[in-house]
């Protein structure tokens, strides 16, 4: 009689693991969507274990085909993960995204490359025209709604620069992004030709404070001292200070 239960256990456990590896991403994609807003996967194909989308949009960014691949060995750590990765012409990357036993949700080891026209272009009122590379690297990203969770890493902006509707070469410009105190922190350290320093600060109900110092070059073009002129104050020393707040 053991043999027979021992036979059937294992028969059982057989079909749950052909069952798993063999249920419809679609289904899944489905609920994630419904969960989560502004988010669209379409084009779904593949398994829970392993698949793909044709297109991933968050709220309203194209960000091109996604692939995901389960992790096993994130169920000893009492976790859900699957790493990701985004194949897109105009944005690549990878990362990691699980949710613990507690229901946390996190997004861990990121790195993502993104032409900044398209990222900037979408959120600003005003058609701004862009080079260089943004790259957005973190090693956790779990800020919960109201910035009580965690995040650690960097915005990195090789080769910055804006060319119209002005022209304002900041160089490569550095932020470190992290939480504190429920605010969302963004620091710059002596970063860029414009050698910015100071932070920016925003809340969960989109109170912001940007207190920043700039220490332009010598050879600052005329766009770019007019435009520190009419938004900053002129420092003794020849710095530049903006200590700005108020809420979106």
């Amino acid at each position: 009689m053991t043999r027979v239960w021992q036979l059937l256990a294992l028969g059982v456990g057989v079909y749950l693991l052909i069952l798993i590896t063999s249920f419809p991403a679609a289904q899944v994609t489905a609920r994630i969507q419904d969960q989560v807003a502004d988010l669209s996967i379409n084009g779904v194909s593949g398994s829970v274990l392993s698949g793909q989308a044709a297109q991933l949009v968050y709220q309203g960014l194209d960000l091109g085909p996604l692939h995901w691949r389960f992790r096993p060995l994130s169920l000893l750590l009492g976790r859900v993960e699957y790493h990701l990765e985004l194949s897109g012409p105009d944005n690549t990357g990878q990362l990691d995204v699980g949710k613990t036993l507690t229901g946390r949700t996190y997004i861990q080891d990121m790195d993502i490359a993104l032409l900044p026209d398209r990222l900037i272009n979408h959120y600003s009122t005003v058609a701004i025209h862009t080079s260089g590379s943004l790259r957005l690297v973190f090693d956790e990203l779990s800020p919960d709604e109201d910035y009580s969770g965690t995040i650690s890493g960097q915005l990195q902006w090789q080769d910055a620069a804006v060319l119209e509707p002005i022209n304002v070469i900041p160089g490569s410009l550095v932020l470190d992004v992290t939480t504190r105190d429920g605010l969302l922190v963004g620091s710059f350290d002596n970063s860029g030709n414009l050698d910015v320093s100071g932070e920016v600060t925003l809340s969960a109900i989109n109170e912001y404070r940007v207190d920043l110092t700039l220490h332009p070059v010598a050879d600052i073009n005329n766009d770019t001292l007019d435009l520190l002129e009419e938004n900053a104050v002129r420092q003794p020393d020849g710095s530049y200070r903006i200590d700005k707040s108020g809420q979106f």
